[in-house]
């Protein structure tokens, strides 16, 4: 009996070290940015049909990183931006918005969409941090190294982790782009905002960090094992600059819930109006419903009288008015 106990004593702590060993890098991250993700493609429907101005645009960006919106098939495969036009991974996640007209800015930067953050956040960094030395054990976002792309490779500047990004893309960002019907937008949003870490730096006060990764004031998230593999969001109190897709979306919520609220209050008066309307006319053909002997009688009489008038101005000879029991009896007839 004591060896039995024994053996299930050594098997929990075999079971536990196992778990203690593994490590989901950005698991949490990527759970609540992939959640939001579902909820907003399932918001936005076919094309942001029935949503306010506001939120149709916010969704626009979060999900296809431009206010006109997009299609989800051109969403199917990795973008040309990360594989033709090079892709610096700590300018491309790590560094504030630049006019396109500034020599070095990015064409992808931070705060460009949803989808963009999970290729920031999901990809394999230098030499395939931080899943290069666990034997397939660790995961990052879920998904074994193999998943990603196997080997000791990763995303770091330009001409790296082109296959290791194209993994990402379908074995992440992919599923993620599968709406919910339904889904909780506001409520994810939330839970998002929670796993952002505050990262303030003199240039940057409003500075958020998404993912693990140990920032500088001027350089963050480019895939080594120091500044990490992650999203650093800059919130500019310039208004003239973008903020991250995100602000958009959370500013956008409340103002739909205001829309909606109004629409409904209009299509609840419409019917209301449709239904008096219907009452009306319902009460006045009451009132005009088919007429009764006596008025079918009189009208009978009326036609007789018109006509034998109108004799007698023809022949110039007086006509005596048939009395009232003949024109009974011409009625019965």
């Amino acid at each position: 009996m004591k060896l039995k106990c024994l053996i299930v004593v050594v098997m929990c702590l075999v079971v536990r070290a196992e778990e203690e060993e593994k490590k989901d890098h950005n698991g949490p991250q990527h759970k609540a940015l992939c959640h939001l993700m579902k909820a907003a493609v399932g918001k936005w429907g076919t094309s942001g049909e029935g949503l306010s101005d506001p939120l149709k645009k916010a969704l626009g960006r979060t999900i296809f990183g431009s206010e006109s919106g997009g299609t989800l098939e051109a969403l199917k495969d990795l973008p040309s931006d990360y594989t033709e036009r090079g892709a610096i991974r700590g300018n491309f996640c790590g560094q504030p918005y630049e006019d396109p007209t500034f020599y070095s800015a990015p064409h992808r930067w931070s705060g460009y969409s949803a989808p963009h953050n999970l290729v920031c956040l999901c990809t394999k960094g230098e030499n395939g941090w931080p899943v290069n030395s666990s034997d397939n054990q660790d995961t990052l976002c879920g998904k074994t190294r193999d998943a990603l792309g196997g080997g000791n490779k990763g995303w770091t500047g330009n001409n790296t982790g082109q296959a290791e990004m194209e993994a990402t893309w379908k074995e992440v960002v992919t599923h993620c782009l599968k709406g919910e019907t339904g889904g909780d937008l506001k409520g994810a949003l939330s839970t998002f905002l929670g796993k952002l870490e505050h990262k303030p730096e003199t240039a940057n006060p409003n500075r958020y960090q998404l993912g693990e990764g140990k920032p500088t004031d001027w350089s963050a998230c480019d895939g080594t094992s120091t500044l990490g593999v992650c999203v650093m969001y800059y919130n500019s109190t310039n208004p003239t600059k973008p903020q991250p897709w995100w602000v958009d979306l959370e500013r956008a919520i409340p103002e739909d819930e205001k829309f909606q609220k109004q629409r409904e209050e209009e299509q609840r008066r419409n019917q209301q109006q449709e239904a008096a309307k219907k009452d009306t006319n319902k009460t006045e053909d009451l009132k005009s419903g088919p007429q009764t002997k006596n008025q079918t009688k009189e009208s009978r009489n009326d036609n007789l009288t018109e006509k034998v008038r109108k004799l007698n101005l023809a022949s110039g000879t007086l006509i005596t008015q048939p009395s009232s029991w003949l024109l009974s009896v011409v009625f019965l007839i």
